[in-house]
């Protein structure tokens, strides 16, 4: 996927209903310029990524496509690397659920976390 690419992630452990992913961080992804945080939309972007691997990790033909997501922003992403972990919480035959947390150097200290509906087609 293009966009992916754009984002610049790398998907560091994947099992049949869990995704872990890596983003470094680039100037690309930057929201605020003088105090150089993620933009929020990268960051739900990102967690969004993470979310579709962990729920069709091969990448069949047609992508699981999302229907409905709420991010709920904790804390700001400053510069440096940004972490997510996704789980699927259901999967159907037509409707998956998962949910994300998204980090930096604590998981503890959460960034992001979200909740993310996709479409299987």
């Amino acid at each position: 996927m293009p966009f992916f690419r754009f984002l610049n992630f790398e998907v560091r452990s994947l099992d049949g209903l869990h995704a872990k992913a890596e983003m470094t961080f680039a100037d690309r992804h930057i929201g605020n310029p003088i105090m150089e945080y993620y933009h929020g939309g990268i960051i739900a972007s990102f967690m969004e990524a993470t979310a579709a691997i962990a729920v069709q990790p091969d990448f069949a033909d047609v992508p699981a496509k999302p229907i409905n997501l709420t991010v709920d922003y904790l804390r700001p992403g400053v510069k440096g690397p940004l972490f997510a972990r996704a789980n699927v919480t259901r999967k159907g035959k037509r409707m998956a659920s998962v949910s994300v947390l998204s980090w930096q150097t604590e998981r503890e200290k959460a960034v992001a976390e979200g909740l993310y509906h996709f479409l299987l087609v």
